[in-house]
């Protein structure tokens, strides 16, 4: 029996999986790995336009470049020997602010406040507004 991935995988060609691992290695998407690739190959940033036209054959034909297949098995290499470090690739993974997580903080703690105040509603009802449910409403016993 396959594994999900190998189940999901199954009608795509090796190179292919290899770019979409590679990129979920390093966390990035796709046309950020081919622009890594790029510069890890010729050693410069590429151009839009270059960039744009290797990624469109790769999106709409499913063609992977050289040095995107290169760049993809050395990540995936690096990952299987615990080794992969991505800020050696230039790929650096942002905080979050201190205003955002004050906001994390302050909506999380609104939501526990309101959960607390239903259940505490919920429980000082009165018997009266639920003594609706203790009557039969539908055949047969109404």
């Amino acid at each position: 029996m396959l594994n999900p991935k190998e189940y999901f995988n199954r009608h795509l060609e090796q190179d292919l999986i290899a770019v979409l691992d590679a990129s979920s290695a390093l966390e990035v998407t796709e046309f950020r790995l081919f622009e890594l690739a790029f510069q890890d190959w010729y050693g410069r940033k590429a151009d839009q336009t270059i960039m744009e036209k290797y990624f469109a054959a790769y999106m709409f034909a499913n063609r992977v470049p050289g040095w995107v297949r290169h760049f993809s098995r050395k990540i995936l290499k690096l990952q299987t020997q615990g080794e992969l470090d991505p800020k050696a690739f230039g790929v650096w993974y942002r905080l979050p602010s201190a205003r955002m997580m004050l906001i994390a903080k302050i909506y999380t703690a609104s939501l526990l406040i309101l959960f607390l105040i239903s259940l505490v509603l919920i429980y000082s009802l009165p018997q009266k507004l639920l003594a609706v449910f203790e009557q039969c409403y539908f055949p047969p016993c109404y």
